[in-house]
């Protein structure tokens, strides 16, 4: 800004504090994505900072907040929906995004507006430069977008919101809300450089998230976590549900079926029981993310909260969640999209498709390139012989192709594998190649997985920005 115009302001009253920072939804994105080259923060005390700024806006909100190793995502989608359904104004924060900033907050399953979010960064814009002028101030990519969120909610007058945990629990940002139930899906190692070398020291961090004299439910996890996840817990005087097939768990399910067309399993929850119900969301572990979200509606109860049986049985049927074990068919190619984006999730997903599939799959792959690419490999060459290695474009988190298919070649020499420049132009090279009754697999990435959708369903997406730069 020019002298003469800094002057002019500040005789008329004004400071480059008030000043409209993003005149358009791309200006903000320009900016908000910049942010990761301060890096991340670990622990709530930034954000906090922020928020007080606000008046803490996360403290006036009730709220639901989920963590997991992986599925987070689906139950937070199972759990908006029927509250949705239930007749509750619903606050929904997802991460990341396939296509769109935009889809990280909703409500009642409608994405927030480009012209909110403008609306809204420039107040917390504004807000951050206020601090800056007293301390040295850098807030993160994932604190802006969380408190945006909590202040659109505030401002829309939400029932409820329900947050997914950005990583681990205990030092997110998120956990600066005070949830009514929180509940945690699965624990296996990942960001382990964030949260540690062990399934304890996972735990800890996402068991931090249970609040005192309220509900924590917890799938089965192996004992190492669940010892830690029993003591937090009793420590805080929080009421502990345990979901699994077994019987000494607190609320159990059991399989009915689950392949490629269905889903069914019983419930014998808190209140509730369920004789085969169906689930749209493919795979036997959205068994397990359902019985959490239904024992998580249960516990809502307690805060009186309405949802009859019908609505929960009916949204189960009907959830929809893109890019999870999703089956496309497109002019008579059959296309299985999964967000597999680590060696556990890789494993579940070619487990359950060999279980599943009569022949083997064509699959495009494309890893980030912090993810421990040879297990995913690994698991991969166990279902299929025809891969293509290919590079998503997202902000250089790509691992090259090439590292890829030189890994699959020694460790199986009947691979027929080759490496396309694209998700699409793979796309379009699969189904040269396919034969009928030919599956495709798209998977290895969210990134990847929202490519794919654009490239076969012509998904409006952010044409600057793809996704998020850290997750």
């Amino acid at each position: 800004m020019n002298t003469i115009l800094q002057w002019c302001l500040q005789v008329l009253g004004h400071s480059d504090i008030d000043m409209k920072k993003f005149e358009s939804y791309e200006d903000f994105l320009s900016w908000l994505y910049n942010l990761r080259r301060f890096g991340m923060t670990y622990g709530v005390e930034n954000v906090k900072v922020l928020l007080k700024e606000f008046n803490n806006p996360e403290k006036k909100l009730k709220s639901i907040l989920i963590t997991g190793s992986g599925g987070k995502g689906s139950t937070v989608e199972i759990i908006s929906k029927i509250l949705e359904r239930s007749g509750y104004k619903t606050g929904k924060f997802i991460k990341p995004h396939l296509n769109r900033y935009t889809e990280r907050i909703s409500i009642n399953s409608k994405e927030i507006s480009k012209e909110n979010v403008v609306e809204i960064a420039n107040e917390i814009y504004s807000k951050i430069e206020a601090i800056r002028s007293r301390i040295e101030y850098y807030p993160t990519f994932f604190e802006v977008t969380y408190v945006l969120s909590l202040l659109y909610f505030l401002k829309e007058n939400v029932d409820v919101c329900v947050y997914e945990v950005g990583i681990g629990g205990r030092y997110d940002a998120t956990n600066t809300l005070d949830p009514l139930v929180s509940a945690l899906t699965a624990v296996y190692l990942e960001h382990t450089k964030i949260l540690g070398n062990t399934l304890k020291e996972i735990a800890w961090n996402k068991v931090g998230i249970a609040r005192e004299n309220r509900y924590f439910v917890s799938a089965d996890l192996p004992s190492e976590a669940m010892n830690v996840v029993s003591e937090e817990c009793k420590a805080l005087n929080c009421k502990l549900f345990t979901v699994s097939s077994n019987d000494k768990s607190s609320i159990k399910y059991e399989k009915v079926l689950s392949n490629l067309k269905e889903n069914i399993f019983n419930y014998y929850g808190i209140k509730r029981n369920f004789k085969e119900a169906k689930l749209s969301l493919l795979g036997e572990h959205q068994i397990s993310n359902a019985s959490i979200a239904i024992a998580v509606i249960e516990l809502l109860e307690n805060y009186y909260f309405e949802i009859n049986d019908n609505t929960i049985l009916d949204t189960l049927d009907k959830i929809r969640w893109p890019g999870r074990m999703e089956i496309i068919e497109i002019d008579g190619f059959n296309f299985i999209l999964d967000c597999a984006k680590d060696p556990t999730a890789m494993e579940i997903l070619c487990n359950f498709l060999r279980r599943n599939l009569k022949s083997k799959p064509i699959s495009i792959v494309s890893i980030s390139n912090d993810k421990d690419y040879s297990k995913m490999v690994n698991s991969l060459i166990s279902l299929t012989d025809r891969i293509l290695f290919t590079k998503h474009n997202v902000m250089g988190r790509a691992i090259e192709p090439s590292i890829l298919i030189n890994y699959s070649r020694k460790i199986s020499k009947n691979l027929n594998a080759a490496i396309i420049d694209s998700v699409e132009n793979s796309i379009n090279h699969a189904k040269k190649i396919s034969k009928k009754d030919d599956y495709i697999l798209i998977t290895g990435s969210v990134f990847t997985v929202g490519e794919a959708r654009r490239s076969l369903l012509n998904e409006d997406f952010d044409r600057v920005f793809a996704s998020d730069p850290i997750l």
